[in-house]
């Protein structure tokens, strides 16, 4: 009887750890799915002058800068494109809407948002101007005598 309970003793220990060998296993698994489903391809890049573009996904990229400025301090989603020197940059976006309550500023998009729009910093100045059509941002790309190394695509 003695050796009896000794191998009942044994097998439910080993019961034990393999059930918790099965839960770590789980708990593994679960957690695996879990971070597939977060992004970590977010990033932001410097453009300077405190200005920075983040890039959160395919439609949730914008342009900011750290410092409040009454005249507006970011380009809300979406810059589907940008370039920048020492002195400006320029970009180009097609709205997100509803707009992010995190924006300084509730922007009009009179074309509708099926549109581009072009949007002008003055880096230097603390300047954003936009949203701008074509024609608009042309006019003050060569008011402020923006290089034509930048581009847009």
């Amino acid at each position: 009887m003695h050796s009896y309970f000794n191998y009942a003793k044994t097998n439910t220990c080993l019961d034990k750890i393999m059930f918790m060998k099965t839960i770590d296993l789980y708990i593994v698994i679960i957690f695996t799915l879990l971070l597939q489903g977060c992004n970590f391809s977010d990033s932001s890049e410097n453009l300077g002058n405190d200005y920075y573009c983040r890039h959160e996904g395919d439609d949730l990229n914008d342009i900011y800068n750290k410092h409040p400025n009454p005249n507006g301090r970011e380009i809300p989603a979406n810059v589907v494109d940008y370039d920048f020197d020492d002195n400006f940059i320029i970009a180009k976006q097609k709205p997100k809407l509803p707009q992010d309550p995190m924006y300084d500023k509730d922007y009009k998009y009179n074309r509708g948002v099926k549109e581009f729009y072009y949007w002008l910093i003055i880096k230097n100045e603390n300047i954003v101007l936009g949203p701008l059509d074509l024609e608009e941002f042309n006019i003050r790309r060569n008011n402020y005598r923006v290089s034509d190394k930048l581009m847009l695509k």
